[in-house]
Formats: structure tokens, sequence, C-alpha cells
């Protein structure tokens, strides 16, 4: 009886060191799992400030190079936003007069988007 009540014992204590052991590894994988989240978001950040100053740059060049020919840009931008104020406005002036047309034309568009995007 001593026997099977040390057995029992042992046995009870090695599932306790395991439980324990399972639990430090989960805890250890967690932590290296945070980690790794932290410096993937540094990287994204870095990159995503990388990619904002080299559009910056490019967008820079290609405005000074317009300049150099003689295209003066910001007209072209003053240009760009009236017509696009003009189109909004345009495009809530039909949806206000055609609400079930301009619906249709939505519905329409976006089938054919999905149509386009499932092949």
């Amino acid at each position: 009886m001593a026997t099977t009540t040390s057995a029992k014992r042992q046995a009870s204590s090695a599932v306790k060191r395991a439980k324990d052991e399972i639990a430090a590894g989960a805890e250890d994988v967690a932590n290296e799992a945070r980690a790794a989240v932290r410096h993937a978001k540094r990287e994204a950040g870095a990159f995503e400030d990388s990619i904002t100053r080299s559009a910056e740059e490019l967008a820079a060049t290609v405005s000074d190079r317009l300049k150099s020919v003689g295209v003066d840009t910001d007209k072209m931008v003053d240009v760009a936003r009236e017509q696009a104020t003009d189109l909004q406005r345009l495009i809530a002036q039909e949806i206000q007069e055609r609400p079930l047309r301009a619906l249709g034309l939505a519905a329409a568009v976006g089938l054919f988007v999905g149509f386009l995007s499932a092949r």
C-alpha cells in the first residue's frame, strides 16, 4: 500500500511539474508573440514613413520638372479641385432628383466590379 501511495504522490508531482512547465512555456510563447507584434508594428511604422517620404519626394520632383517645362502645377491643382467639387455637386444633385436611378446605377457598378474582381 505504501508503494501505491508513493507512486500516486510521484505521479501527482509529475503531473504538477508538467502543468507548471506547460504554463511557463505558454507564457514564454505569449511574451515572444507580443514582442514580435511590437517589432512588426515598429517596422510597419518605419516602412509607412519611408513610403510617405518617397511619395512626397516623387511629387516634388514631378512638380519641379513640370514647372521647368512651363506647366503651372498650382493652377492644375486648383482646376482639379474645382472639377472635383463640380462633380460632387452633380452627383449629389442626381441622387436627390433620381434616387432610385442612382441606386440602380450604384448596384450595377457594384456587380460589375464584383464580377471583375472574382476573375
